[in-house]
């Protein structure tokens, strides 16, 4: 009995393990969608102001969009320097990520 125990517990573990590094490749994914769509929007209208700011709850500029990620992402933001668009991203679990 003891030893059913021990190995639901390891497999609690893993499994929750696994669950925390999906979340945090969903996150990375959507930084990644976020940009380039905005380096979509930025080829459609190279003249016009760049999109940027709060992209938590989805991004849209122009024709392009990326829809609400879900609660796997705890906050996104899109800042634009010197003509290059960056992309900060932070996972539930805590995890940033910031493109390119």
């Amino acid at each position: 009995m003891a030893l059913v125990g021990v190995l639901a517990a390891l497999l609690l573990a893993s499994f929750l393990y696994a669950r925390q590094v999906a979340e945090e490749r969903a996150t990375l994914a959507y930084a990644h969608n976020v940009l380039k769509a905005a380096w979509a929007h930025r080829t459609e209208d190279p003249e016009g102001t760049p999109v940027g700011g709060d992209c938590t709850d989805g991004f849209r500029a122009g024709s392009s969009s990326v829809p609400d990620p879900g609660p796997g992402v705890a906050s996104c933001q899109l800042t634009w320097t010197d003509g290059l668009p960056q992309v900060e991203v932070r996972s539930r679990s805590g995890r940033s990520f910031t493109l390119p």
